[in-house]
């Protein structure tokens, strides 16, 4: 069975949120629309919840449906098209992924690839004593296929790149996100390798 403790994803969340050089969670009392650290929390908890219950199985599942859930939302904090890519392998239209870009200030700077797999290995029904497509939290621990491997990493990048949008945080290095299928199934789709060469064409 899956699991992840709710402190460890938290606790990632904040490190990789230090790590990105914003301080995003800056609650303002009395101050209207500004965010609070509940409120961020919340926000990276549906994105983590709709990714988990996104089924990205090969054999029932759909990677380009969970790219695209997050490429909607890099949309919604504001990143245009020009800077985001659905990429769908010719002859795999369910193993697409995702490529997103925040622009650095110095050009001449290597891009900093957050990377990362969001097909997940096969769950029957039968075989779990939850559904392993419904996010479940019991006892401090998250339960479903997916939750430690590896959609937790893949909802923190995104997350990460929402909250530099509305900061307007500007990045020395320019940082690309890719989110691929075909890690947990190699013998289908290596879709690190795909998105290799599409990366490098990516503003």
């Amino acid at each position: 069975m899956k699991f992840i403790r709710k402190m460890t994803l938290i606790c990632a969340t904040a490190v990789m949120v230090s790590a990105g050089l914003a301080s995003t969670l800056v609650a303002t009392a009395g101050t209207a629309g500004t965010k609070t650290a509940d409120d961020g929390l919340a926000r990276f908890r549906a994105t983590y919840k709709e990714l988990v219950e996104t089924n990205t199985t090969l054999s029932a599942g759909d990677c380009t449906l969970a790219a695209t859930r997050m490429a909607a939302h890099l949309r919604a904090a504001g990143y245009p098209e020009s800077d985001l890519r659905i990429f769908v392998p010719d002859g795999h239209p369910k193993e697409g992924g995702l490529l997103a870009v925040l622009h650095g200030t110095d050009p001449k700077a290597k891009a900093i690839l957050m990377l990362a797999h969001v097909d997940v290995v096969e769950a029957k029904r039968e075989d779990w004593t939850r559904d392993p497509f419904t996010l479940i939290e019991e006892g401090g621990y998250f339960y479903a296929r997916g939750t430690s491997d590896m959609k937790a990493q893949a909802a923190i990048w995104v997350d990460n790149l929402v909250r530099f949008r509305e900061e307007g945080f500007k990045p020395k290095r320019t940082i690309k996100l890719a989110l691929t299928c075909g890690e947990e199934t190699n013998s289908a789709l290596n879709g690190a390798g795909w998105q290799r060469v599409l990366h490098l064409s990516l503003p």
